[in-house]
């Protein structure tokens, strides 16, 4: 009888493990589109916060998309210790000034736009940046020591006033 507990617990482990990986997973793929955590400093530059998901297989969150990405780019699911995904988009409204070539132009820090009236061409550059920053929050805290890994938080700022982050995904694979 003594004999038969320590199996059952290893078989009832490995079960919630599972339970608890398959849980983790969903979590990453549910967190893709999930409202931001945002906030604004220097009065204009958005920062947006979002917790990272560990799993223990990553290829199980990621979707056929990631995976035609990761292939062009030539590295292999194995391979892979953690993906970000970030989608952005950028508005605003300009209002161009006529040159004497016909040519209406408008230019910031941001963006370039020149429509050339004569030939009905428009070219314009858009530029934009983000700073993505990695904080580990850890386990255990006493007085100045710290040490264990709980998990990750990934802040994402993103410099262009007239951008807005649209999404965030993190997804790192455990330890």
């Amino acid at each position: 009888m003594l004999l038969l507990l320590p199996l059952c617990i290893g078989c009832t482990n490995a079960k919630l493990r599972k339970e608890n990986e398959r849980l983790r997973e969903e979590l990453a793929k549910a967190q893709q589109y999930v409202p931001l955590q945002r906030d604004t400093i220097r009065d204009s530059i958005e920062v947006i916060t979002q917790k990272v998901v560990t799993v223990e297989k990553i290829k199980n969150v990621l979707t056929k998309e990631d995976k035609q990405l990761l292939n062009d780019i030539d590295i292999k699911v194995k391979e892979l210790e953690q993906l970000q995904k970030t989608g952005m988009v950028t508005r605003d409204t300009v209002y161009l000034e006529k040159d004497r070539d016909s040519v209406l132009r408008y230019k910031d820090a941001w963006a370039d736009f020149e429509y050339w009236e004569k030939y009905r061409k428009l070219n314009y550059a858009v530029r934009d940046s983000l700073a993505i920053a990695v904080k580990r929050e850890y386990k255990h805290k006493f007085l100045w020591w710290r040490w264990g890994t709980k998990g990750y938080e990934v802040k994402a700022v993103n410099f262009n006033p007239h951008s807005s982050i649209r999404y965030n995904t993190t997804v790192r694979r455990g330890e």
